[in-house]
């Protein structure tokens, strides 16, 4: 039903009908099963992954320069959003790619799987200036978490860091979508 109601909106609207599957994909990625290392969707998640980095700088930037240490976290965040343009470039060359950009990858992933936790603690009590978007940020570093994380799976990469700890036990906060 899901499927007929996104083909007949897809007509409606004009939309190509891959368009609504990429976007079904993007909607519906983290509640999919996908096998460890099968690599089937590695080009899709590094352009993913390229484009919540992007966001994340967007976001720190219009909302975030009060803090302190904006300067070096927003420089680490941008080092992600290089790194994931380098990925997918490497990814979206994989048809003719040599076997050490396998290795490549493998060690950038692991590297901004690192870098992003450490990010992520930096900014752990960060306020925005504008309270409309007092959470975007939050939402947009959990969706970058998430495109990592299964672009990893989806390669066949395991993080070398620690379990995770677990999240507050504060009130859930409400989260508004990001801005297209």
């Amino acid at each position: 039903m899901k499927y007929l109601l996104s083909i007949a909106a897809a007509a409606v609207l004009g939309i190509q009908p891959g368009s609504v599957a990429i976007a079904q994909d993007y909607h519906d990625h983290s509640r999919t099963q996908y096998t460890f290392g099968a690599r089937r969707h590695v080009d899709t998640l590094a352009d993913r992954l390229q484009w919540e980095a992007n966001a994340i700088c967007w976001e720190m930037h219009d909302n975030y320069q009060h803090e302190r240490n904006f300067r070096e976290t927003y420089r680490e965040i941008y080092t992600l959003l290089q790194d994931a343009i380098h990925v997918h470039d490497l990814a979206h060359d994989a048809v003719h790619a040599r076997a050490d950009n396998e290795d490549h990858i493998a060690e950038d992933l692991h590297d901004m799987d690192q870098l992003f936790h450490h990010v992520e603690d930096d900014i752990a009590h960060w306020t925005s200036r504008n309270r409309y978007h007092s959470h975007d940020l939050t939402y947009r570093m959990e969706r970058f978490e998430v495109t990592l994380h299964h672009l990893m799976n989806d390669y066949g990469v395991r993080s070398k860091l620690p379990a995770p700890r677990p999240k507050s036990s504060g009130p859930p906060v409400l989260q508004s979508p990001p801005q297209p």
